[in-house]
């Protein structure tokens, strides 16, 4: 009884897979993530992406043309607890489809803690954010309220050594689950950002990452899925104005 009722579960999982309406898409996510020292405690950070769905798409006779999905900035200020902790917030704004005349815009207020615990030769590294957003609502010109958290764990690995030197290549990888708290919300487990990549240490230019990145998303009340592969490549640089490098 037990193995039938297996077969049978393993079967309406393969019927759900085959038949659910879900998208999938290839493009580039290029970013930059700047840091800059203030004071002894305090930081400040400048994230900036584009999401480009790359190829021209027909799906079930719908035609889904290349685009820019979404452009992101988000200026924040970091608190350094600790060595390993640090607390974070920041005003996000968020355009999707950015350069068509049917662009959303997005507010969002966040605060997170980041923290991070040696293992063997890498960095285990945990993030846990709670977002406040505005979506705009474009039939009502409204922008509703709604929470989400987002928790994301990875880690840091030298290829050379114990700690990362200039020129030398380091591995990274995380994965970032998306949980939507209260609003307007399609799924409780709305989206899910995997990613695995190599960088390189500069020096003076900072860090250059590439990678992959799978994100994951729920795109209506059937469950169906939108997947969008995306090779990312980022530039991340350090400042300080005091005139010591980080």
């Amino acid at each position: 009884m037990r193995v039938r009722t297996i077969l049978v579960v393993g079967l309406l999982i393969m019927y759900r897979i085959a038949y659910a309406q879900n998208l999938t898409f290839y493009g580039f996510l290029p970013t930059i993530n700047q840091t800059g020292r203030i004071c002894p405690k305090w930081n400040y950070n400048f994230f900036a992406s584009t999401t480009i769905d790359a190829f021209y798409e027909n799906i079930g006779g719908v035609e889904y043309p290349a685009t820019d999905l979404q452009l992101y900035i988000q200026p924040s200020i970091v608190y350094l607890l600790s060595s390993n902790v640090q607390l974070a917030g920041s005003y996000t704004y968020q355009r999707n489809n950015p350069f068509n005349e049917n662009f959303v815009n997005e507010h969002r207020l966040w605060q997170q803690v980041f923290f991070s615990l040696p293992a063997s030769k890498s960095r285990i590294t945990n993030r846990l954010r709670l977002e406040e957003r505005f979506t705009e609502d474009k039939q009502t010109g409204l922008y509703p309220f709604s929470t989400r958290t987002r928790y994301q764990i990875g880690f840091n690995l030298p290829l050379q050594g114990r700690n990362l030197d200039k020129h030398e290549f380091y591995l990274i990888a995380y994965n970032e689950f998306f949980l939507s708290l209260t609003g307007a919300k399609i799924a409780a487990y709305s989206e899910d950002w995997a990613y695995a990549g190599l960088g390189y240490e500069t020096g003076k230019m900072g860090r250059i990452e590439l990678g992959y990145m799978l994100q994951t998303l729920v795109r209506n009340r059937h469950k169906d899925l939108r997947f969008l592969n995306l090779a990312q490549i980022i530039w991340i640089t350090n400042f300080n104005f005091h005139g010591k490098k980080d």
